[in-house]
């Protein structure tokens, strides 16, 4: 024979029922039957495991540091049990509950999860700022989310949340068709000394301040004339010539704008996968990375600008 779980559990049962019949009792079997398995354990270890009296039975040394052991190894048996059931019922029924912030690869993950989970269901809420992201992730509202970082301005999750760097993504810079620059296509950052930005309000992500850093960094302090979070409002002031703003590679139509890459790709941010560490899905990481990347070199093809840039060096640049 060989010992199993059951073993374990009757060992732990005798010694602390104290004696045989009430351990049979509480196990619902014959006092016979406990008393043959007993003996047979005991062949198995050399040993007896207990001394027996008319009073009941008491653990011999040996029968206490196994008992001891038994006892630790049911509980962490039963917590296996629990854990098990636990996430096969998440798997089966129970919403994945996604994350992040508004871009390109948030959806792209929420199609990822649809198509490899295809008997769950997949909901999502996008939020911009970064604590609230962390502290749904913390809190279990959220299995996995999408996460923007920037140089300077690291992520710290919280324990029992990983994460990992699915691309870089450049900032290009937009400008009015009727701006001096609208034709040069690739401009240095210094270029841009004297102009007015559009940006959108600060928030805990450390955008702005990245961005104000890096362009004193060149020389010259970030003009910040219009502050939005709606992009719509942000492009029609751009086209106007009120300003410039910054835009993501790949986005709706940017009527009445020029798109322009910045030589040495200086303003980048990283876009971060992360997930809590006790969801089924922190098997998937790896397949939902891949999956991620898949579909957005698909989207890179269909934007022209951004193919350009991506097949000229950017690429080596943006893949981790």
């Amino acid at each position: 024979m060989r010992l199993e779980i059951r073993h374990l559990e009757l060992v732990v049962e005798i010694a602390e029922a104290g004696s045989l019949r009430r351990a049979a009792a509480r196990l619902h079997l014959s006092q016979p039957a406990v008393t043959t398995q007993l003996k047979r354990i005991e062949e198995f270890v050399g040993g007896a495991l207990f001394i027996r009296s008319a009073d009941g039975v008491v653990p011999t040394h040996t029968g206490t540091e196994l008992v001891r052991d038994a006892r630790n190894l049911v509980r962490q048996f039963a917590a296996l049990q629990r854990t098990a059931r636990a996430n096969a019922q998440r798997e089966a029924g129970a919403p994945v509950k996604v994350g992040g912030i508004p871009a390109q690869q948030f959806s792209l993950l929420v199609n990822a999860l649809t198509a490899r989970l295809p008997r769950r269901e997949v909901t999502s809420r996008t939020i911009r700022e970064t604590g609230t992201l962390t502290a749904l992730l913390a809190s279990g509202e959220l299995d996995i989310a999408v996460m923007r970082a920037f140089p300077g301005f690291p992520l710290t999750p919280p324990e029992g949340v990983e994460h990992r760097l699915l691309l870089r993504e450049p900032f290009f810079i937009g400008v009015s068709r009727r701006h001096a620059l609208a034709d040069r296509g690739r401009v240095d950052l210094a270029d841009l000394a004297d102009e007015k930005w559009v940006m959108p309000d600060p928030d805990d992500s450390g955008m702005n301040e990245y961005f104000a850093r890096v362009c004193a960094s060149a020389g010259f302090d970030q003009r910040i004339a219009h502050l939005t979070n709606e992009a719509h409002v942000a492009f029609a002031l751009t086209a106007e010539d009120r300003g410039i703003c910054l835009l993501y590679p790949i986005g709706t139509a940017r009527d009445g704008l020029a798109m322009l890459s910045l030589a040495g790709t200086p303003l980048h941010r990283e876009l971060v996968l992360a997930w809590r560490t006790d969801s089924p899905l922190a098997t998937l990481v790896d397949e939902l990375c891949a999956d991620v990347r898949r579909e957005y070199l698909a989207l890179v093809e269909a934007a022209p600008f951004y193919r350009k840039w991506w097949h000229g060096g950017g690429a080596g640049f943006a893949l981790p």
